[in-house]
């Protein structure tokens, strides 16, 4: 486990709790990007909050096993 790793993951965490927190809150100022307005007009709010925590908990995971030293190419060696 290595400084830049704890770094990744624990920015990976962050933005997977805020995006937790936009999906669970919903206010109006997490919902002004475009591409949840799209989301949003397609499905409703629910389906645009859903997928808001969605994303959050991909996020937390990923950030988790990246913190935790999860690196799918540790393996390759560069010619």
């Amino acid at each position: 486990m290595t400084h830049e790793q704890l770094f990744v993951g624990g920015t990976a965490i962050a933005l997977g709790v805020l995006s937790v927190t936009a999906g669970a809150s919903n206010l109006d100022v997490f919902f002004q990007m475009t591409k949840i307005r799209w989301i949003e007009t397609c499905g409703g709010r629910t389906l645009a909050r859903a997928t808001y925590a969605m994303i959050g908990v991909t996020l937390i995971g990923l950030g988790i096993a990246i913190a935790m030293g999860f690196a799918p190419n540790s393996s390759l060696t560069s010619n």
